[in-house]
């Protein structure tokens, strides 16, 4: 299990190592090209005290001089064309997971605990960022500095040993670095994420927050949160720029002391000025790629952290193709000893459903708050998974249908209706780019919605604002019953329904249950209030998440002799 668990893991980094195979190559090459390039200032130097000097020839010194500019023209050149490189590596990565990320971000909204905590998509911009700037770069110049070091040796081994011991010194910091940065990155992380949670719940809250003076107690609650995260994100960089500072002082000392051993050097006649310049421009080179790597510590670590939390979300939200396409369902619902809950990862909060509709057969599931009415119907439109059990469409799983084109023949209505930024038609089409507008116009007038809409400013073109905040409750209600019935679906699954609706609404969602009933649809609808049931068959009675009682409507209603609701009361009054 856990080598497929890691192949799983690992399958979307060689994806973009394959895809990326060529970008790679070249940005390799081009650090090769890059570095060689760095060791022109060292040959001039030599080239300059040993031989222009001691000759006092202009043409050799104006022939060296414009061969130096021709190279360093170059490495100019070859370090734009690196940076580019890395820019689009980063775009290459955004491209190739971006949409798999967005999809997976808005699963993670549906799994308890994941919510406002985990964000692909910073992490993804977190990831490209990193890639895009100069810490790849400084990683790919970390393999020279044994070539470096070798060339020191071949000057002098007295060079040669300091440089390595300046290298030894620093590569220590750098592990040092490593060792003390790792535990305040992932508290950060967690910190950002508290702070987001909040955040995202305030604005999901706003109106209550606002209306019941409870702004002040949030906000102190949300200043907390955000004191940690710039207190854990302080420590961080605090850290970083101790290390970044120690190395930087200790790579300019260094080339200071191999300056001086290479003079020391020269008086004892081994080495000449030349080669002593030479050898502290070289040293200096040598380590410069250590000090940028720590220099980037931080970006690197986070980078890393976050390209770990987007192996674990693809691996695990990656739904498989389906080269075998199943017709959509047209004639049974069956729920086959169902148990179902918000996670894989906890008890099911529903244990045991079963029962069978049928083309035309309206089901209500009523029972008690918390007795697992609105979790039956999450499950049945694959919004929540199934843990034990089955649910099947004319036979067939409900995982064996490719989600995508299973989602055009179900029609969902959840307990709290948000419409997506957009117009009135985007909504009800379900943002579909073909834009059929006669279908719109069918659903709208199914769920008889059609009058309320063409008295708005705009009609069918009326902006919802976001979360549809530009409509009242039972207007969004009433606009996502079309959308639930948009394009005639073969399931139909309705969670309290009438919740916001009045009289007159009530009476068009009755119709519209009626009318899917009389083209052959299954509808399914969670209620608490009896009237929402008026035009269904069956009913499902539900209490502490077990099934009670199953059947025909009025033999179910008679057994379990459920007293009508206060609200029923005074509309029937």
């Amino acid at each position: 299990m856990e080598t497929i668990q890691r192949g799983a893991e690992s399958r979307p980094v060689l994806d973009l190592v394959k895809m990326a195979r060529a970008q790679i190559f070249v940005l390799f090459a081009l650090s090769v090209t890059s570095n060689l390039l760095m060791l022109t200032g060292s040959v001039f130097m030599l080239q300059v005290y040993d031989r222009v000097l001691p000759s006092r020839s202009t043409d050799t010194l104006i022939a060296l001089t414009t061969l130096v500019i021709v190279l360093y023209g170059f490495y100019a050149l070859i370090e734009w064309i690196r940076a580019r490189m890395a820019v689009r590596l980063g775009g290459l990565i955004h491209d190739r997971f971006a949409q798999a990320l967005f999809q997976a971000a808005v699963r993670l909204k549906l799994v308890s605990g994941h919510a406002g905590r985990v964000n692909p998509i910073n992490d993804l911009d977190v990831l490209r960022m990193f890639v895009s700037g100069s810490g790849p770069i400084a990683l790919l110049d970390l393999p020279w500095i044994p070539i470096y070091l070798a060339v020191s040796f071949f000057l002098h081994p007295l060079l040669g040993a300091f440089t390595l011991g300046g290298g030894v010194v620093i590569a220590g910091l750098l592990v040092i670095n490593e060792l003390h940065s790792r535990r305040p990155a992932l508290a950060t992380t967690a910190a950002a994420g508290e702070r987001g949670a909040l955040t995202s719940d305030a604005e999901s809250n706003a109106e209550s927050i606002m209306s019941m003076g409870m702004i002040d107690s949030v906000t102190t609650r949300w200043e907390h949160s955000a004191y940690k995260l710039a207190q854990s994100q302080q420590r961080s960089a605090d850290r970083t720029a101790f290390y970044a500072s120690l190395t930087k002082g200790v790579r300019y000392l260094l080339q200071s002391a191999v300056l001086a051993v290479g003079a020391y050097l020269v008086i004892l006649g081994e080495v000449t000025g030349g080669l002593m310049i030479a050898a502290s421009i070289l040293t200096s080179r040598a380590l410069a790629p250590i000090e940028q790597v720590v220099g980037q510590w931080r970006g690197f670590v986070n980078a890393r952290q976050a390209s770990a939390r987007l192996v674990q979300i693809l691996a695990i939200s990656e739904v498989a193709p389906r080269p075998t396409q199943l017709p959509l369902p047209s004639d049974r619902l069956t729920l086959e000893g169902l148990s179902t809950g918000p996670d894989v990862r906890r008890n099911p909060v529903v244990f045991d459903v079963n029962i069978t509709l049928n083309s035309g057969d309206g089901l209500g599931i009523i029972g008690l708050s918390g007795s697992g009415k609105s979790s039956i119907a999450r499950a049945i439109v694959g919004v929540w998974p199934v843990l034990r059990g089955s649910i099947r469409l004319d036979g067939s799983e409900l995982a064996h249908f490719d989600p995508v084109r299973l989602g055009t023949a179900i029609g969902y209505l959840p307990q709290s209706v948000q419409l997506l930024e957009g117009t009135i038609a985007d909504n009800i089409g379900r943002f579909s780019p073909d834009h059929d507008t006669d279908a719109i116009l069918r659903a709208a007038q199914a769920a008889r919605v059609h009058d309320l809409i063409v008295t708005m400013p705009d009609g069918y073109e009326t902006r919802v604002g976001e979360n549809g905040s530009v409509l009242s409750a039972g207007q969004r209600q009433r606009i996502g019953l079309a959308r639930a019935l948009y394009g005639d679906p073969f399931l139909v699954v309705l969670d309290e329904p009438n919740s916001n609706l009045d009289m007159e609404g009530d009476q068009a969602l009755t119709k519209a249950i009626e009318d899917a009933r009389e083209r052959g649809a299954i509808v399914v609808v969670v209620a608490h209030r009896p009237s929402a049931i008026a035009a269904l068959n069956k009913v499902l009675f539900m209490r502490d998440g077990r099934q009670i009682a199953f059947g025909n409507k009025d033999a179910v209603m008679s057994q379990i002799a459920l007293p009508p609701t206060p609200i029923d009361r005074r509309k029937s009054a």
